[in-house]
C-alpha cells in the first residue's frame, strides 16, 4: 500500500465532503488492484471535483486508478504506481434522455442494470450487455473495452459511442464527439477511450446512440459433431438473407461451462452455435424455418428453439464466459484474440492442438466470427507460465495479436497480457503525454506500459 501523508488526506478532504474521503483498510481492501492497495478513496460527484482532485494529484505526483463497480479491475497489468483510488461511483445520474432521437447522456457511475430498467420504460435499450453483477456501471464497460454477445447485430461501444466529455491528468475537463448521431466535427478522440483502462483521462459523461427494444428474442442451438460443420453452418448463414442479433460458436468444453452453471439444457460433447433472432413474430418465424434448413444441409446433429429462463440463462452464460472460466478453474488463462473468420479454423485447430499437447484443456468461445476468447484450464489449478508463453508464441507466429483478458497475478509478472508494443506505440506514448504528462494514471496498466 502507498502511505500518504497525513496532510495530504487533510487535504483531500477539502476537495469533497469528508465522508466521501475513505481510508478505513476495508474499504481500501475493496479497492486493491493486482495485490496494490491505495492510501485513500475518493468519491466525487461532479466533474469539477474530479478536475480539482487530479490538478492536486499532478501537483503532489500521486498515481490513481479511476473505478465505479469494481467488476473488470483485473484487466491490465499491475500498476506501477496507486496512491488513491477515484470511486466514481456516486456518479450515477440519467443527465439526458431523448426517445425521438435515440440518444442518451449518463454520467459514468450509472450501472448497467440500473441503465437498462430505465430504457425499457422507454422502449429502448443500449446493446452493451452486462453480467450478472449488477455492480457493472457504463464507464467501466467502455474503460475497460468490454464487449458483448450483441456485437454480431449490434457491434461495439465504438459504433455507438457518440462522445464523452472528460477530465485529463492536468485537471482540464475537455469533451469529444457530440450528443447526436449525426456529428461530423473534429476528430473521434473519444474512441481512445475506449479500452484505455483510464490512462489517458476520467470519463466524466458518455452520449450513446441508443436502439429500439425489439418485440421478442428467440434464442437457437445448433449441435454439431464437428468443429468443421459448425464453420459452414455459420458460412451458409452469413450468406443468407437472415439478420441474427447473437451469433456464437462454443466448443464443447466451453459448453461443459455453461453446463455446470445452469444451462444443464445444452447438448453434451458437441460443437454449439448460439444464434438469437429479435423481431415480430413473422421474423421470428421466418428464423426458425431457414436456421432449421441451414443446418439440414451443414450436417446438424440437433437443433434447439429457446426462450424465456432458459434463453436468458445462455445468453447471462455467453456475457461472462471469462468469470464462468475462473470459477471453474482458479488458474484459468482467458486469452482474447481477434482473427479473420477465414482463419479461424485453422487456428483453433493448432490452439487446441499445443494446449493438449502440454496436458492443458481449453474451452473456447468465438463471439461474432471475429473474435476467439480462449481460456486455457489446467488441471493442476495452477499455470505455469511455459504454457501461456508457448501459446502467445502461436498466436504471433499467426499474425494475430492476443491480450490476455485474465489471469493469475503470478503470471502477470511472468508473462505481459498485453501483445507486444508495434510502430504505433510511439503514437500512443505521444498521446499519453498530452493527455496525461505526470503520469498520473494508471501508470503501466496499458500496452507499452503506459
Amino acid at each position: 500500500m502507498s502511505q500518504l501523508a497525513p496532510a495530504f488526506t487533510s487535504r483531500l478532504a477539502d476537495l469533497a465532503a469528508p465522508a466521501r474521503v475513505i481510508s478505513d483498510s476495508s474499504s481500501l481492501a475493496a479497492c486493491e488492484v493486482d495485490a496494490r492497495t491505495p492510501s485513500a478513496i475518493l468519491q466525487p460527484d461532479s466533474a469539477a471535483q474530479i478536475a480539482e482532485a487530479l490538478r492536486f494529484a499532478s501537483a503532489e505526483g500521486l498515481a490513481l486508478i479511476p473505478m465505479g463497480g469494481r467488476s473488470h479491475l483485473g484487466i491490465g497489468m499491475p500498476p506501477r504506481r496507486y496512491d488513491l483510488a477515484l470511486d466514481l461511483s456516486r456518479m450515477n445520474k440519467i443527465l439526458a434522455c431523448e426517445p425521438r432521437d435515440l440518444t442518451l447522456g449518463i454520467e459514468p457511475g450509472v450501472t448497467c442494470a440500473a441503465l437498462d430498467r430505465e430504457l425499457r420504460q422507454k422502449g429502448q435499450f443500449l446493446p452493451i450487455a452486462p453480467s450478472s453483477d449488477d455492480r457493472a456501471t457504463l464507464g467501466g464497460m467502455v474503460a475497460a473495452g468490454i464487449d458483448s454477445p450483441l456485437r454480431y447485430g449490434y457491434g461495439s461501444a465504438r459504433d455507438f459511442l457518440l462522445g464523452i466529455e472528460f477530465v485529463t491528468g492536468e485537471g482540464v475537463i475537455s469533451k469529444s464527439g457530440g450528443r447526436v448521431v449525426k456529428n461530423v466535427t473534429g476528430y473521434d478522440l473519444h474512441k481512445l477511450f475506449i479500452g484505455s483502462l483510464g490512462t489517458l483521462g476520467l470519463i466524466t459523461r458518455l452520449n450513446f446512440r441508443t436502439f429500439p427494444l425489439p418485440p421478442r428474442r428467440q434464442m437457437f442451438v445448433i449441435a454439431f459433431s464437428a468443429s468443421s460443420h459448425a464453420f459452414e453452418f455459420c458460412r451458409l448463414l452469413v450468406n443468407s438473407p437472415l439478420d441474427p442479433k447473437v451469433l456464437e460458436i462454443l466448443d464443447p468444453e466451453a459448453s461443459a461451462l455453461f453446463q455446470a452453471r445452469g444451462a444443464d439444457f445444452l447438448p453434451a460433447g458437441s460443437w454449439l452455435v448460439a444464434i438469437e433472432a429479435a423481431g415480430h413474430e413473422s421474423v421470428l418465424a421466418r428464423h426458425e424455418r431457414d436456421l432449421g434448413s441451414i443446418s439440414r444441409d451443414s450436417g446438424a446433429a440437433g437443433f434447439l428453439s429457446l426462450e424465456g429462463s432458459q434463453r436468458d440463462r445462455l445468453f447471462a452464460s455467453l456475457s461472462e464466459f471469462s468469470q464462468l472460466a475462473i470459477a471453474a478453474n482458479r488458474a484459468a488463462v482467458i486469452f482474447r484474440v481477434p482473427v479473420l473468420p477465414s482463419a479461424m479454423p485453422s487456428l483453433l485447430e493448432k490452439v487446441r492442438s499445443l494446449a493438449g499437447d502440454q496436458g492443458f484443456a481449453c474451452a473456447i468461445l468465438i463471439r461474432a466470427l471475429g473474435v476467439a476468447y480462449i481460456a486455457l484450464l489446467s488441471p493442476e489449478q495452477s499455470a505455469p507460465p511455459s504454457c501461456a508463453r508457448s501459446m502467445l508464441d502461436l498466436f504471433i507466429s499467426q499474425g494475430v495479436l492476443p491480450t490476455i483478458d485474465r489471469c493469475p497475478l503470478d503470471l502477470k509478472t511472468a508473462l505481459n497480457v498485453w501483445p507486444p508494443p508495434g510502430p504505433e506505440n510511439e503514437i500512443a506514448l505521444r498521446l499519453k503525454r498530452v493527455f496525461d504528462p505526470r503520469e498520473i494514471l494508471s501508470p503501466g496498466r496499458f500496452r507499452g506500459g503506459i
